[in-house]
């Protein structure tokens, strides 16, 4: 490919030899034409001379020989030829003739140029010579004496002459248009330089910004219109590189903040192709690249085509729940539309919210206010009973008096006993008291909390036992600890038939303490393990009841070891008793807490 210098320099040139040979082609061919004329107004002044010169010998009736020898006379000056012809076209004098032969010319009464002097005073001819024998420009001018004519005057000059100036005026022509183009080419080439070089600096500073190098610029400092281009150039990369780090830093904080969402972003385009997941929504639903693909490839819920076709179709606002089985997670979805590229219809972003943990929540609390109410209305049911029996008469009877107010205390233990584990779940949830840190061994706490059921144990004729492999000290709140192990070994002997055992065993778990009771007693079913932490959940609710429990225990237990940063766990067989297991770290960490 051809460089900008060159085709500039080869333009310049071009351009340069087509003037010049224009000048040439419309200057050559009337070069002889002007050269001949001129030497005709130059023959004619000569010939007024000879007029002049040849006109007193005339007017005094000179003879031939007196006109022969100033004609001669007259030649050798004008290097020309010299002829006088008088008024009826007899030749009385010529340079090229004497005697003899000068009587012996034919009459030029009928010349072209003797005729138009005769007639006008002057006249001009080009033609063939018979007496010289060549080619002849003749100007011819009347010799007046007053009002009368003398004759004419007439000088000739050979044709050859006047071309062999013709061509030596062509040729000087040809020389100087040759030396003007060459110094035209050269000023042309240098020219081209001048502009090519800044020109190409342009380019290819433009070169780099098409190629995205936005840190190039241009060096051209030129006063002139490249000189301005390149400044506009520089002007325009500077103003893009500023709207795309603009963008870039606009991207960067959308990005940042889809990333930073909790709730899962899709944007979709007119035709449903995604054009945005974001983070959240990816990890929730399990996608992998779902840009460039329809949302139906990507999201397969109806709920979803739904939302988005509705926004797609009326650009209006949707919202809608949506359960995902599979998942086993409930979306709350809502739709709006957003604007388009130029052009093209609008688009819709769809968001994801979890609201999965609030469903549960809201049953939690629908089930905690049903299952509370049950609880206190069967003792207040039966104290009600009870006591409605007593004022009918029941109370004359000591007996019966008794034993119904047995019921009663009985009762009324039940539903104090109730409240104040409801008290405390909600002293656990709402952290009014945090947990009191100090050094703990586990082993010493185990020791305290069997010492305090051993009598209970006994009486149900159930084996107590410790046991203590070596374990760390641990910084956590000693009561909380304590409560854990009485309500799981409560709950051990209260379900351990007789003739059971119900073990205590310390130990180390992965750095951390180890505490864990296991018993003998009927176990639970696996379908019931991931719910026995779950508030008034009962496995088998008439023998808890009969038991005394108020189904809130174990809730408990969960809340107190998340209290210090303790996790509890269970495992169960039906029929061959139950262990929970509870791993304390070596410092509490009471931010684990509700």
């Amino acid at each position: 490919m051809m460089g900008l210098r060159a085709r500039i320099g080869i333009t310049a040139v071009a351009a340069s030899a087509a003037a010049l040979l224009a000048v040439l082609a419309i200057a050559l061919p009337g070069l002889r034409q002007r050269t001949t004329q001129q030497v005709a107004t130059s023959l004619e002044a000569q010939a007024r001379l000879v007029a002049r010169l040849v006109q007193p010998a005339l007017a005094q009736g000179a003879d031939a020989r007196t006109l022969d020898a100033l004609v001669d006379s007259a030649s050798g000056d004008l290097h020309a030829r010299v002829t006088v012809v008088a008024p009826d076209g007899r030749v009385v004098a010529d340079s090229a003739a004497s005697g003899e032969a000068l009587d012996a010319l034919e009459n030029h009464g009928n010349r072209p140029e003797v005729q138009a002097a005769l007639r006008a005073g002057r006249g001009t001819s080009v033609r063939h010579s018979a007496t010289v024998e060549d080619d002849l420009v003749y100007s011819a001018v009347a010799i007046r004496d007053g009002a009368r004519t003398l004759g004419v005057a007439r000088v000739a000059l050979p044709l050859r002459g006047v071309r062999e100036q013709a061509r030596h005026l062509a040729g000087a022509v040809v020389i100087a248009l040759v030396l003007a183009f060459v110094i035209t080419a050269l000023l042309s080439v240098m020219l081209s330089s001048s502009l090519a070089g800044p020109l190409e600096s342009v380019m290819e500073a433009a070169r780099q910004f098409a190629a995205g190098n936005l840190d190039a610029r241009s060096t051209v400092s030129r006063r002139d219109e490249v000189g301005e281009l390149a400044r506009i150039l520089n002007r325009s990369a500077d103003q893009l590189q500023e709207r795309i780090t603009e963008i870039a830093r606009d991207r960067a904080r959308i990005d940042a903040i889809l990333s930073a969402m909790e709730d899962g972003v899709l944007a979709v385009d007119h035709q449903g192709v995604v054009l945005l997941a974001n983070q959240a929504l990816r990890a929730s639903l399990g996608l992998r690249d779902p840009v460039g693909h329809p949302y139906v490839e990507a999201v397969r819920q109806r709920e979803v085509g739904l939302v988005l076709e509705h926004v797609l179709k009326t650009g209006e606002r949707k919202v809608m729940e949506a359960e995902l089985h599979h998942l086993r997670r409930v979306y709350a979805l809502t739709g709006v539309p957003f604007p388009g590229s130029e052009g093209t219809p609008h688009g819709a972003v769809l968001t994801f919210h979890d609201v999965t943990e609030r469903r549960r929540l809201d049953q939690v609390r629908r089930d905690f206010v049903a299952n509370a109410s049950h609880e206190l209305r069967t003792p207040l049911t039966s104290i009600r009973g009870f006591v409605e029996a007593l004022e009918d008469g029941a109370a004359a009877d000591p007996l019966t008096a008794e034993r119904f107010l047995g019921k009663i205390h009985t009762h009324a233990d039940r539903m104090g006993a109730l409240v104040e584990d409801l008290l405390e779940l909600s002293r656990l949830e709402s952290g009014e008291r945090p947990p009191v840190l100090e050094p703990v061994d586990v082993a010493e706490v185990a020791d305290d909390v069997a010492a305090s059921f051993a009598e209970l144990a006994e009486r149900k004729g159930l084996k107590l036992a410790c046991r203590h492999d070596p374990a760390p000290t641990v910084t956590t709140d000693g009561d909380r600890l304590r409560r854990i192990l009485e309500n799981l070994v409560e709950n051990a002997v209260k379900y351990t038939p007789t003739g059971g055992s119900v073990r205590i065993e310390t130990g180390r778990h992965d750095g951390a303490a180890q505490v864990s009771v296991s018993d003998d007693g009927p176990g639970i079913p696996a379908e019931h393990l991931p719910r026995i932490f779950e508030r008034f959940y009962r496995v088998d609710k008439a023998r808890s009841r009969d038991l005394g429990g108020t189904g809130l225990g174990l809730s408990i237990v969960k809340h107190l070891a998340e209290s210090i940063g303790a996790t509890v766990g269970v495992t169960s067989e039906a029929g061959r008793g139950t262990r929970f297991r509870v791993v304390v770290p070596v410092v509490a960490s009471p931010l684990a807490s509700p």
